[in-house]
């Protein structure tokens, strides 16, 4: 018998290779979508698009009946009013959870991709795990953090997972195209060296573990940072790439000095409502004046999760070169 699975958030970068993922599997996949996604790339596959308002109860119950899996990636990650942050992260994971509670109490697992926000910032030289406590320092963080909070208080009813992924890497990440075209263009932020500031994942990765946790008895009623096992420098990653698209040829480098310019620029723009822009001087603090640190241990020793990439792998298979 076919796997049926439900994905929320598949038309963006995780929820997107998640789908082609389990569409390869041979999974008979449905895509909760709102009626203002664009679905191009989704209508080309074999799929089921179930469109309407994630904030219907009917439209979710719909949604979640008959499903073996659920795969809750929608979110809001962009700048936005407290509300918008708490509709799409806190009350849609609570509402969707409650959904497949009354329709679908059979289901075989329930799984919820949080972050590494809801953990807040980390000491330096620090790796945190799943035993500390969460501490977000946005109200991205706070909202998925609740969202977290919401299902547990069913998950003796509800098999369900958690994970939390950290800055994740891979084709159709924008930031990460955006810095490609940079470094083809042989422009290259140099910013300064601060030690490990970050933990990090390829796609692909990821999406193995995701799967792994979903199969995984052990993993019911569990969290899970899922990482590559190291942590990098963003001055690090940011020649890794370079050295992979340009080598050793000429590049003109731009001091970090002039990109916290530009992050002040981008906020005046965003203020003056002449660009949306995601960049701005709250985002490059919170990636280059903190640590985000974190231990896949637990993954490891209970899921046999082993990460196949790591940076300077996970960028050439990115850019479709063979190692």
């Amino acid at each position: 018998m076919t796997t049926k699975a439900l994905i929320t958030g598949a038309t963006g970068f995780i929820g997107s290779h998640l789908l082609e993922t389990l569409v390869e599997k041979k999974w008979d996949v449905t895509c909760l979508v709102r009626p203002q996604s664009r679905t191009d790339a989704i209508e080309k596959m074999p799929v089921r698009i179930h469109r309407g308002p994630l904030d219907d109860q009917d439209v979710l119950e719909s949604a979640a009946n008959g499903q073996d899996y659920i795969f809750h990636l929608a979110a809001r990650i962009r700048p936005a009013s407290p509300d918008v942050y708490d509709r799409a992260n806190h009350r849609l994971t609570r509402d969707l959870a409650n959904a497949c509670l009354r329709k679908n109490p059979e289901v075989k697992r329930f799984v919820y991709v949080s972050s590494i926000s809801v953990a807040g910032p980390t000491p330096p030289w620090q790796h945190f795990d799943e035993t500390q406590p969460p501490n977000p320092a946005s109200e991205y963080g706070r909202t998925k953090l609740k969202g977290e909070q919401a299902l547990k208080e069913i998950w003796d009813r509800l098999p369900a997972t958690i994970i939390r992924p950290p800055n994740v890497y891979g084709a159709r990440q924008q930031e990460t195209e955006i810095l490609t075209k940079l470094i083809r263009k042989r422009i290259v932020p140099l910013l300064k060296e601060e030690g490990e500031s970050t933990s990090l994942i390829y796609i692909k990765d990821l999406i193995q573990g995701i799967l792994q946790a979903t199969e995984s008895p052990k993993a019911q009623s569990q969290t899970y940072y899922l990482t590559d096992g190291e942590g990098y420098s963003w001055r690090e990653i940011i020649l890794t790439l370079k050295k992979i698209v340009l080598g050793n040829s000429f590049f003109l480098p731009i001091p970090e000095n002039l990109i916290y310019s530009l992050a002040w620029f981008a906020d005046i723009l965003r203020t003056a409502g002449f660009r949306n822009l995601y960049f701005g001087r709250r985002v490059w603090n919170a990636m280059a004046k903190t640590k985000w640190l974190f231990s896949t241990s637990k993954a490891m020793k209970e899921l046999a999760y082993r990460p196949r990439y790591e940076l300077e792998a996970g960028f050439k298979d990115m850019l479709g070169l063979r190692e």
